[in-house]
């Protein structure tokens, strides 16, 4: 395994005001993984205000040069040790760089069949109509190209002759998670309270995630990039691609939260992932938001039912498994100190 460390004489701040300086490390392993497991031999052993450099295979393990590395579903780089990371705290991970790295990657060309009425679907067109070139055997996958330097994204082929297909290219994170409680192995594909594939397309560069510990050194994974998908990921792919990226990690001792959030430059985020169940998953985002603005912001509760419904967002981030609530930081007061960890191990 490869992997490269190097000490730099000053790293990236952590967003949540300045965790201190750390070590920064550059790992580009050449094992990679389908599954959030306890039992995966990680590939960096980092302490709470260290920085990674690393890179994302596509979704179904193709590098930057389009190699393939390992053929598999969602794959995911890591897992990574942070030293300090117990059961019962908060693993914090924020993303300094999500870059593009490839001028290609590939999307469906039909919408799922779970997101269309059935009597729709009965006479829905057939969506193997390309050829074989991703993978054997499937022929619903097409080839878009990625401009790097515009920034933008269209398909290979036309599809018809009325609509431009052509869409901002904005890198995201599929895939970011930590070992599942009770030492089970969970699949790159589902969500859970480890996170999983939660499939926002706002996972990208400069956003916080925070993620429960349920393993000691937390085992943090992430991957599946993306190059841009609107809204609940409705054709199943978001114009999937290999990415790079930079993090800093954090944690906050004993501090347990419901289902993974995410912190963007100006909105709190809270998901509900569950996989099948739209009812439950925006009931789950929004109790998250609500205890999110009690607990950490001091928001008396009545505040915090009234404030969302005035003001709350309610997305589908992933039709099968991602629902969530979105919260505009001009409405609240600053939140409460946290302790991080890399502030009081005196580093």
């Amino acid at each position: 395994m490869r992997v490269f460390r190097c000490m730099m004489t000053a790293t990236l701040a952590l967003a949540l005001q300045g965790a201190g300086f750390g070590e920064t490390h550059q790992v580009f392993p050449d094992r990679f993984y389908t599954t959030f497991s306890f039992a995966h031999e990680p590939v960096a052993r980092v302490n709470p205000g260290d920085t990674v450099v690393t890179t994302m295979l596509d979704s179904r393990g193709h590098d930057k040069t389009g190699k393939l590395i390992i053929y598999g579903d969602n794959v995911l780089t890591g897992p990574f040790y942070v030293e300090g990371a117990e059961p019962g705290d908060t693993l914090v991970i924020h993303f300094n760089k999500v870059r593009l790295n490839r001028d290609w990657g590939w999307n469906g060309v039909r919408v799922g069949t779970s997101a269309l009425l059935p009597e729709y679907v009965e006479g829905l067109y057939d969506n193997n109509f390309l050829e074989e070139w991703l993978q054997p055997g499937r022929r619903n996958a097409m080839k878009w190209y990625i401009d790097l330097d515009k920034k933008i994204t269209y398909p290979t082929r036309p599809f018809g002759d009325k609509v431009k297909m052509e869409f901002p290219a904005i890198p995201a994170v599929g895939c970011v998670g930590v070992a599942p409680p009770n030492k089970t192995a969970i699949t790159s594909g589902p969500t859970g309270p480890h996170g999983g594939n939660i499939d926002y397309n706002g996972i990208g560069e400069g956003t916080t995630v925070y993620l429960n510990v349920f393993e000691p050194g937390a085992l943090f994974f992430l991957g599946d990039g993306h190059a841009g998908h609107g809204d609940g990921e409705l054709l199943g792919n978001g114009t999937e691609t290999s990415l790079d990226a930079e993090f800093t990690v954090d944690v906050i001792k004993n501090k347990r939260i419901g289902f993974t959030r995410l912190e963007e430059p100006g909105h709190l985020v809270t998901f509900g992932t569950l996989p099948g169940q739209t009812h439950k998953g925006f009931q789950a985002a929004i109790t998250e938001m609500i205890q999110w603005l009690v607990n950490d912001y001091g928001v008396k509760e009545p505040e915090a039912h009234v404030l969302l419904g005035m003001a709350a967002e309610l997305k589908v981030a992933a039709w099968n498994n991602t629902f969530m609530c979105r919260m505009d930081k001009k409405y609240l007061p600053a939140p409460r100190p946290v302790s991080l960890l890399s502030r009081t191990a005196g580093r």
